[in-house]
C-alpha cells in the first residue's frame, strides 16, 4: 500500500499506519480468507503452467478460406454497390455506386475516369458497362437494377 501526500515526505500517522500493517499482515491474510473461504490464498499462489501433454490445442488464429467464394450482389444503404461472398460476407468485387449527378439517383461504374481508385476488372467492367450512367427512380429501381446486374454476372 502507498499512501501518497501532497507533503514532500510521508506524514508520521502514515508511517505509523503502514508499519502497522506490515506487522499484522500475518493476521489480516487469515481474515481475509475467513472472509473469502480460503480463496483470498488460493488466489495468491502461483498457478503452475499447463502443460500441452494429452491436451487437445486448437490454433484459432489461423482462419481458414473457403475454397470456392459463393458470390452475391449487395446495394447498401450508402449506395455502394459490391459483389461479396455469402459464407463470409467479405466484398470481392467493387462494382460502382448509386450517386445524385444533377439531382438524379445514377449508377456510376468504378472506374478510373469516374474517380475510384481501385477500377473495375475488365471482365466484369464488359458485362455491365451498358447500365454506366443509368437512372435509379421509380420506372427503374433499385430492385430492378440489382437483377440486371445479376442476370448480367451469371448470379441468377
Amino acid at each position: 500500500m502507498d499512501i501518497i501526500s501532497k507533503r514532500s515526505g510521508p506524514r508520521p500517522e502514515d508511517v505509523k499506519a503502514k508499519r502497522h500493517l506490515q506487522e499484522n499482515w500475518g493476521t489480516i491474510a487469515k481474515l481475509a480468507d475467513v472472509f473469502s473461504g480460503g480463496t483470498y490464498s488460493a488466489g495468491r499462489q502461483r498457478q503452475p503452467e499447463p502443460k500441452a501433454e494429452g491436451l487437445i490445442i486448437v490454433d484459432q488464429a489461423a482462419r481458414r478460406q473457403p475454397d470456392d467464394p459463393e458470390p452475391y450482389l449487395r446495394i447498401s444503404m450508402n449506395g455502394r454497390v459490391v459483389l461479396a461472398d455469402l459464407g463470409t460476407g467479405r466484398q470481392l468485387h467493387f462494382l460502382g455506386q448509386l450517386k445524385r449527378i444533377d439531382g438524379a439517383v445514377r449508377f456510376v461504374i468504378a472506374t478510373a475516369a469516374n474517380g475510384f481508385f481501385t477500377p473495375l476488372d475488365a471482365e466484369i467492367h464488359d458485362k455491365i458497362a451498358d447500365l454506366e450512367g443509368r437512372t435509379v427512380n421509380r420506372d427503374y429501381s433499385e430492385e430492378t437494377l440489382a437483377e440486371n446486374l445479376k442476370a448480367r454476372l451469371n448470379l441468377t
